[in-house]
């Protein structure tokens, strides 16, 4: 084992012991906010759609299909170039139609097909973090983990990874949503997380 990896398995014992002793935080049930999350096929799209669109390759997707589009409307002065006229529309319609649909099918794919998904999850936000648990199994995030919040109209997604993280749709939190917010705005703040979305920045907590 070279000292690369064992420099790896130390900070992965570390943060497994930080999350461990983090526990003991929620002992005191009043600093605890827990709801279950059920998974819904709109809210997986919702979090597709915003990821690939604020990636590069999404964001060059879609230039690439508004430019087509544009010389696709130009392209109607007259000249009879229909193979051209064609390729175009295709073209704008790549990233504007097609590529929505097929997010739109992946998304019911992996909710209908994921074990994960057939039960809700029990969320458990403390100070210290958050818990998720389904079952016998559950895993512990500290707020240190999270690398970043972003929110769209539908959902609230807390990355613990540059591609994958926890989906928290506004209408699963129900009453309990301000709290909730608060909770992960003070948590990732207090932690140093520096990409939020702008409202918990602004956010005045106690």
């Amino acid at each position: 084992m070279d000292q690369i990896e064992m420099d790896q398995e130390q900070e992965q014992q570390q943060n497994t012991e930080q999350a461990e002793n983090a526990l003991e935080d929620f002992v005191d049930p009043a600093s605890v906010v827990s709801l279950p999350v059920n998974m819904k096929v709109g809210y997986m799209y919702s979090f597709l759609f915003q990821h690939l669109h604020r990636s590069f390759k999404g964001i060059f997707g879609v230039c690439i299909s508004i430019a087509a589009l544009v010389a696709f409307v130009m392209s109607f002065d007259g000249t009879e170039d229909t193979t051209r006229k064609v390729i175009l529309l295709l073209i704008s319609l790549l990233f504007t139609v097609v590529n929505p649909i097929m997010l739109l099918i992946k998304a019911k794919q992996q909710v209908m097909l994921s074990p994960i998904f057939k039960q809700p999850l029990q969320y458990t936000f403390s100070p210290a973090g958050m818990r998720v648990s389904q079952g016998e199994e559950e895993q512990f995030v500290t707020w240190e983990q999270i690398l970043e919040v972003r929110k769209t109209p539908s959902v609230l997604i807390l990355y613990t990874s540059r591609s994958s993280g926890s989906i928290l749709a506004f209408q699963e939190m129900g009453e309990k949503r301000q709290e909730v917010e608060r909770m992960i705005a003070k948590g990732c703040r207090g932690a140093g997380v520096k990409k939020l979305p702008a409202y918990m920045e602004r956010m005045e907590l106690d």
